[in-house]
């Protein structure tokens, strides 16, 4: 089967890596540059009878939690921007692209940006004006904002959107177009080479038992070999590694200034996962509180091997500080 893969743009002959069970699609890897991909893919009418209202159960009440835990991300990005040499002030645009229920637009507002979200759920757009009372908002989906806008941004945040589009090059090059020169893109998504995600317990339980139910001849050894992560249909159509986002990237004129592979719980990345701490480690080991102690043990354990796959590139998530230069 011969076709042009949306990443590299090459002419290829995929690898199928699972086939899909009914109407999920099978999981392929385009051989030249490794990106993995679902086809064939979602129908339109599937996609957006899944995104509206995706966050209904979200949105009965705000939550002090995803907003802590937004403003904490957000203090790391922006300390990444200045060590890359943005300068940040109250005129500094901020464009936040499927931004969901809006907590990062919130909290990038808060840190005194003139934020934008942008977001098609209509759910989450009278969240975000109801309990985040965020005022500049933009109801459209991606394809339909690139066709009407006619501004330019120094920053546009595309925080694990790039995995969800239908073509993630045709995103990209209008990406480019949304950014001033000197803007940057703040890009960030599944990591497809990392394994991290079959070490955590309870995750590896959750990416074990949503393969099993969408794809045939699924198995620990086999997801830790073939990587299809973090392929989910209808929700996610392709799985990104750092080199060829980069590549992707690079080829709509993006250069990438900054690239970070970040573990489950990371404090800035993905802080709504606790890490295990060494002083409560302790703490019980001096109380002789056995049990604790080696649960605890367990988990330090873990977090460090877990540590070390983020050092190889293998850990669970990255994002990439690209500048329009």
């Amino acid at each position: 089967m011969l076709m042009l893969c949306k990443v590299c743009e090459k002419e290829m002959i995929p690898k199928i890596l699972f086939k899909g069970k009914e109407d999920s699609g099978d999981i392929y890897r385009c051989l030249q540059c490794k990106v993995a991909f679902v086809f064939p893919q979602p129908s339109d009418e599937i996609l957006n009878k899944y995104y509206n209202g995706m966050y209904s159960d979200l949105t009965i009440s705000f939550d002090e939690r995803k907003m802590k835990w937004a403003r904490s991300s957000m203090l790391g990005y922006l300390k990444e921007l200045k060590n890359i040499d943005i300068d940040l002030t109250s005129n500094t645009t901020f464009l936040d692209l499927g931004g969901g229920l809006g907590y990062y637009t919130k909290a990038a507002e808060e840190n005194n940006l003139d934020s934008i979200l942008v977001e098609k759920d209509p759910v989450s757009i009278v969240f975000a004006k109801k309990h985040l009372q965020l005022k500049n908002i933009i109801e459209m989906d991606l394809l339909e904002f690139f066709k009407t806008n006619k501004k330019q941004y120094d920053i546009v945040f595309f925080r694990h959107v790039i995995e969800h589009v239908k073509d993630p090059s045709l995103i990209v090059e209008n990406l480019y177009g949304v950014l001033k020169q000197n803007g940057v893109l703040i890009i960030e998504t599944d990591n497809n080479a990392g394994i991290e995600l079959l070490f955590k317990d309870g995750v590896r339980k959750f990416y074990l038992d949503l393969y099993r139910k969408s794809f045939s001849s699924v198995s620990f050894v086999k997801l830790l070999i073939k990587r299809p992560f973090a392929i989910d249909p209808p929700r996610h159509l392709f799985a990104f590694r750092i080199n060829n986002l980069s590549g992707l990237l690079k080829a709509h004129g993006l250069i990438p200034k900054k690239r970070v592979h970040y573990r489950l719980g990371h404090p800035i990345y993905w802080p709504n996962i606790p890490s295990p701490s060494f002083k409560k480690l302790v703490k019980s080991f001096l109380k002789l509180e056995i049990r604790k102690f080696l649960c605890l043990f367990k988990s330090y354990m873990n977090l460090i091997f877990r540590r070390f796959l983020q050092f190889v590139g293998l850990s669970s998530g990255i994002c990439i500080y690209a500048k329009k230069v």
